[in-house]
């Protein structure tokens, strides 16, 4: 596949990834009944791993097209680590609904960090 269709697939995986958490921290926010919200969380969390997923292959799917597979560096380890705590964040903002605020405005920030590692390469 061409570069662009990882892409196009990396970011399509990283919005679906941004909406699940969104929802997870506004149905927090929203409160109810667990039987009320519960196929609605079941969605968001099949999404959230539906999202990192598609962000995961095709990341590595990107990084095979520009022949950068051994020898990785400092910024990739960055951008796995970031996936991580997305990865785990559809649990923290499970536990703590009630900083669904908090969660709505320091989720978009780790993935700003995320993209800015992308864009520049620090060489840490």
């Amino acid at each position: 596949m061409p570069t662009e269709v990882y892409k196009v697939l990396h970011l399509l995986g990283i919005m679906l990834l941004f909406a699940s958490l969104g929802g997870m921290a506004v149905l927090g926010l929203r409160g109810g009944d667990d039987r009320e919200v519960a196929p609605v969380r079941k969605l968001l969390t099949i999404a959230h791993g539906v999202s990192l997923l598609v962000v995961f292959v095709a990341g590595f799917g990107l990084m095979a097209r520009l022949g950068i597979m051994s020898g990785w560096p400092t910024w990739i380890y960055i951008k796995l680590a970031l996936w991580l705590v997305l990865g785990a964040a559809v649990a923290v903002v499970r536990r703590t609904p009630d900083l669904g605020k908090v969660w709505l405005w320091l989720l978009p920030l780790v993935g700003a960090a995320a993209a800015w590692v992308a864009f520049t390469h620090p060489p840490v």
